[in-house]
């Protein structure tokens, strides 16, 4: 038969050990939704999908306006924004298709157009002229599906043409980004956040974790008592004297 300090002490592990099982279950759900609810960060964002056409020259030496057109390019990919169609893949895919235009398509109905055969979304053209010393950039990003300008930008630099091929292409690449980033947002994006269910709340779950704790600690301090609320007293280790001699 178990003594009475044997069962006390039973009762205190079951005890423990149902604050500890209390506690997991408590703190594991929380921690759960948490890895539920974190973005995602390895996930491939959207990109807009765009082609440029050549550049008018207006006063500017047609290679100068070539090599303006590919930092434009280069520029739009390194955004991140946009999947750009290189110069030769969208001239190869114009041949297949047949497409034929006399004299420059710089103007918004060719470039859209041209987006339809070539498959992108958006279309950039614009011209790049010179009077004196100033340099003009003039650019629009032009919707294939609607035809309409989403975005036109207008840049004056005075100076060498190795200052605006460096800097100010970068520029231009990083305005027309924004531009396609905000028509990505959608209504719903904006909509008011519902409130949390109580029990999706930290400090509902921490208030269990607390109650668990306390728990444990009321078994482990506690734990000397039996279970008819008596205190057991240590059992007598003295070994007794022999009985003296005459």
């Amino acid at each position: 038969m178990q003594s009475k300090y044997t069962k006390g002490a039973t009762m205190r592990q079951t005890a423990v050990l149902a604050s500890m099982c209390l506690l997991a279950s408590v703190l594991c759900p929380p921690m759960l939704w948490a890895q539920e609810a974190a973005p995602r960060t390895g996930s491939a964002q959207a990109r807009t999908s765009v082609a440029i056409l050549e550049l008018e020259p207006k006063g500017v030496p047609e290679v100068e306006v070539s090599a303006l057109s590919d930092r434009l390019r280069s520029e739009l990919l390194n955004t991140g924004s946009f999947d750009v169609m290189e110069r030769g893949k969208m001239q190869e895919v114009l041949k297949e298709q047949g497409f034929q235009q006399s004299g420059a398509c710089n103007t918004d109905a060719c470039a859209v157009e041209v987006g339809q055969l070539i498959g992108v979304e958006r279309m950039i053209a614009g011209s790049l002229g010179r009077v004196g010393r100033t340099y003009t950039v003039n650019l629009r990003l032009i919707s294939v599906k609607t035809g309409r300008i989403e975005r036109s930008v207008t840049r004056d630099y005075a100076g060498e043409i190795d200052k605006l091929l460096t800097s100010e292409m970068k520029q231009v690449a990083q305005v027309l980004a924004a531009s396609a980033a905000g028509k990505q947002v959608s209504p719903q994006a904006k909509a008011p956040a519902m409130s949390k269910p109580i029990y999706k709340k930290w400090w509902f779950f921490a208030g269990l974790g607390t109650l668990a704790a306390g728990g444990a600690a009321a078994a482990l301090l506690g734990g000397s008592s039996d279970s008819d609320g008596t205190t057991t007293p240590p059992e007598d280790t003295t070994i007794p004297l022999p009985p003296a001699r005459p």
